[in-house]
């Protein structure tokens, strides 16, 4: 259960989703409910001057978070902490691991299809941007479908799923406001998980040729070599050798493999996506 992957729970059990958010619910529920009983105070007053130099080093480790995800759905972390790591990253980034498993598991199915995929690029980055943040649950509700068919029973069973998540999400946001405070909550938590959420859709735009192309013919995996590039595979175990990612999935640092077909290929011109 705990080195399980969510999607494959999730193709097992047609409950599968409506309970894991359950589970997580009802968690941020007792949590709140013992911060209530025992009078819990913030963990931070605020708000403070130290905000400022924290707010960059937040942001980074909440991206990173995000990347450790997205490694952890394929299986690109020791296997006895995949999941927990997972489990746990979700949380801090509020979208919570299943979501992350099952959406980005369909975008590699679906890459770059306007209709299938999850989150579909545009040339536009903030038409991107808008159409990941309301197709996402509409992926999910197809998700479902498309494995346990598309009946006025399994509609029923979507709609109820996503209010359940849409109230674990709700007492997750009001456990780390509790925890953490109104201040530091409202002026640093929130804007760097937004901020992370933007660079995420960035990266997977740009990786999907969106810098370059102007139509949606242009728009497939590339890896990007540029120095900008370099140096963000440097400090994000290679996300921007994306080709090489939708290649071969289980590599934790694509940007690794890239180099070494590089040097024995130095003029292949699919690895040469500057931008």
């Amino acid at each position: 259960m705990l080195t399980a992957h969510p999607i494959a729970q999730f193709r097992k059990n047609p409950r599968f989703y409506l309970m894991y958010d359950g589970f997580w619910f009802v968690v941020c529920a007792a949590v709140l409910l013992t911060f209530w009983l025992t009078g819990f105070t913030p963990l931070i007053d605020g708000p403070s001057w130290w905000f400022a130099p924290v707010f960059p080093v937040l942001l980074f480790c909440l991206i990173w978070a995000h990347l450790l995800i997205h490694n952890a759905t394929h299986g690109s972390l020791p296997r006895a902490i995949n999941r927990i790591a997972g489990e746990l990253l979700g949380i801090l980034v509020i979208v919570r691991f299943a979501s992350w498993d099952i959406v980005h598991m369909r975008h590699h199915k679906y890459s770059d299809d306007r209709v299938l995929d999850p989150h579909p690029n545009f040339p536009s980055f903030w038409k991107t941007v808008f159409h990941t943040i309301v197709h996402v649950e509409k992926q999910l509700f197809q998700q479902y479908y498309d494995v346990w068919g598309d009946t006025p029973e399994n509609h029923g069973r979507e709609r109820r799923r996503a209010w359940m998540s849409y109230g674990t999400n709700v007492v997750l946001l009001a456990t780390w406001f509790w925890l953490l405070g109104p201040a530091f909550f409202v002026l640093v938590f929130i804007p760097c998980n937004a901020l992370a959420g933007l660079f995420v859709i960035h990266f997977n735009w740009s990786t999907h040729n969106g810098e370059a192309g102007k139509t949606f013919e242009e728009l497939h995996p590339v890896n990007l070599t540029g120095p900008w590039y370099r140096l963000g595979n440097k400090l994000f175990c290679g996300i921007y050798a994306h080709k090489m990612h939708h290649d071969r999935p289980t590599l934790f640092n694509p940007a690794t493999a890239l180099a070494a077909e590089l040097a024995q290929h130095p003029a292949d011109p699919s690895h040469q996506q500057a931008a």
